[in-house]
This record gives structure tokens, C-alpha cells and sequence, in this order.
């Protein structure tokens, strides 16, 4: 399977790099100029209040923070599937940035998080053709993506080792 937005980056055994060890990606973007993705296993076990400031009263105890990867790890991305937030910008693949901070609480209180938000501190990146370089080299293992598993707050501390172990069917969204 080539990269898509969309889909999983599923680190190979043999990849070292600490910044990417047992990580699971989720692509955000590919192109010819490059490649976006979002680190989405390692969760950063703190309320959103302490890390955002305009956070509304309904999401100051939410822990749905994650390390999304190395590059600008001071920058945050709000990740949700929430269409009808106003200010929210649309990432394609019925994602969304970002939105009015109310409109984003009582959405996250009346879907109980299925849908969002999730925070992701830094990101992924690739250059052109980088990624490319780096499976055919066989660092990284490319499988099709869940945004459930994307948007999980909580995700199974193996789901690396699920994901790895799967092949090419993912397991059902519900394993953890």
C-alpha cells in the first residue's frame, strides 16, 4: 500500500530513532512536496487547561492531549470530526482544526468525545520523497488508517503491537 492521507505509518522494529520508535502515524497530508502525519500513541497524560489557556470550563478536565511528533512540539493541533463548529477548518477526510473554543465543548459534552477533540503537540513531517525513502528502506509498514483510532484519547498502550501484528487487515475499532 502506497501513503495516503488517511492512512498509517506503523513503525518497523528496526526503526531506532527515538522520535519514532513503536510509533503509529496517521498521514494528515502526502503530496509530491511532502508529507504531514500526527503521532497518535503516545498520549501526554495532562488536563487541556494546562496546556491551553482559552480552554471553556467544559473541557479543563479533558486529558485528550497527545506528543504528535517531533516537529514544532510547542504548536498544537485540535483534531476533530465535527463539521458544524464554527471557526473550524476543514482538513479534508471529514476532519477539522481548531473552531470556537464553546462550540467545541458542548459538541465534545454531546458526543462524549467520539468525536473529538484530541490535541496533538508538535507533528511529523517528511520532505519530498523522504517518506518514500524511508519504507522502501523498510522502516515503516503502511496500512490503512481509522480515524477512531485517531480521535481515542486512551489508546491501548499495544496498539503498536496490534497494529504491527495485523498485517494488512486493521482489527476491529473496538479492540481496545
Amino acid at each position: 500500500m502506497k501513503p495516503e492521507p488517511g492512512s498509517f505509518l506503523i513503525a518497523m522494529p528496526t526503526l531506532q530513532d527515538p522520535s519514532f520508535m513503536r510509533t503509529v502515524v496517521y498521514l494528515l497530508e502526502h503530496s509530491a512536496t511532502g508529507t504531514l502525519g500526527l503521532i497518535i500513541n503516545r498520549p501526554v497524560p495532562v488536563n487541556l487547561a494546562e496546556i491551553w489557556e482559552e480552554c471553556p470550563d467544559d473541557l479543563e478536565e479533558a486529558q485528550v492531549c497527545a506528543e504528535g511528533g517531533p516537529v514544532d512540539r510547542n504548536k498544537g493541533l485540535l483534531i476533530h470530526r465535527m463539521d458544524d463548529i464554527p471557526e473550524a477548518l476543514s482538513l479534508g477526510m471529514g476532519l477539522s482544526v481548531g473552531g470556537e473554543p464553546h462550540a467545541l465543548a458542548d459538541a465534545f459534552q454531546d458526543t462524549k468525545g467520539r468525536l473529538g477533540p484530541r490535541l496533538f503537540l508538535g507533528h511529523a513531517g517528511w520532505g519530498p520523497e523522504q517518506l518514500e525513502m524511508e519504507i522502501a528502506e523498510g522502516s515503516w509498514l503502511v496500512r490503512s488508517g481509522l480515524q477512531d483510532i485517531l480521535l481515542d484519547a486512551n489508546p491501548p498502550d499495544d496498539l503498536w503491537q496490534t497494529l504491527i501484528s495485523a498485517g494488512e487487515e486493521l482489527p476491529d475499532p473496538s479492540f481496545n
